[in-house]
């Protein structure tokens, strides 16, 4: 009987990760985001999704957040379906 550990199927969602020990409003906007084993520790890795944020200066590039740090994630089907939500939620916040 193996551990394999059962990952979340991320295949074409556009997840959005918060770390533990980070600010709350400071998520991580992944596309194209799979699970890979690095050094024994099971790693998302994808890339930085474009227009996620005001600084895109990492649009587009690849990078890997430790499993064990993540305190919760969102899937989403499509950048669109993020970019409706979370203008959604900027307007609510607009109006209190």
């Amino acid at each position: 009987m193996g551990s394999m550990m059962q990952f979340p199927d991320f295949s074409d969602k556009i997840v959005l990760v918060y770390l533990m020990g980070r600010p709350p409003d400071d998520g991580v906007l992944l596309e194209h985001a799979v699970f890979e084993i690095q050094g024994g520790r099971p790693f998302i890795i994808g890339d930085f999704a474009e227009g996620a944020s005001a600084n895109d200066w990492v649009a587009g590039v690849r990078t890997a957040l430790a499993w064990d740090t993540v305190q919760q994630y969102f899937m989403f089907d499509s950048m669109e379906d993020y970019m409706a939500r979370a203008s959604q939620a900027f307007n609510a916040e607009q109006f209190h």
